[in-house]
């Protein structure tokens, strides 16, 4: 591992919360964090967060997944009313 590997900073978004993809407008999908891990993200070349995402079931994606992952540079968080969709 390297030498700098632990140093990280904690997860953003915690098991539970509500995100949606940032900068894609009215028609992101959203849903909730159900787990994170981290991972090597190639396109940055550096270690990031990256998150397990229950999708919301009226997300544009639902119709064809019920889950995807993000890094957590393109999520942000959801309003809270959006919890409603989901059976907690």
């Amino acid at each position: 591992m390297p030498a700098n590997f632990a140093q990280i900073h904690p997860p953003r978004f915690e098991c539970g919360e509500m995100v949606r993809w940032a900068d894609v407008g009215e028609e992101a999908d959203w849903g909730i964090v159900i787990g994170n891990f981290y991972n090597y993200e190639p396109r940055r070349c550096c270690w990031m967060w990256c998150y397990i995402i229950w999708l919301a079931p009226d997300s544009k994606s639902a119709a064809w997944c019920q889950f995807d992952t993000a890094w957590e540079e393109d999520l942000e968080r959801c309003e809270d009313e959006k919890a409603a969709y989901f059976d907690r």
